[in-house]
């Protein structure tokens, strides 16, 4: 469910012009902390680190592949 700034802060005693440029405001950062959250959980290849077992000289194979070009 949404956060709403309602639910958050008392605005009532501020006009309604300064009411809707607060929430507006305040939707904005919720947005920009919800795309940040997004790019956060891209995935990190970290526990993929040293599984792989090559057989083989590794750097032979690199030159052969660059030698093909």
């Amino acid at each position: 469910m949404p956060r709403s700034i309602d639910n958050m802060l008392d605005l009532s005693q501020l006009p309604v012009t300064e009411r809707r440029e607060i929430r507006d405001f305040f939707q904005f950062l919720l947005t920009r902390k919800a795309a940040n959250r997004k790019t956060d959980l891209s995935y990190r290849f970290s526990d993929l680190c040293g599984t792989l077992n090559w057989k083989g000289d590794a750097v032979a194979f690199q030159r052969s592949l660059r030698d093909e070009w």
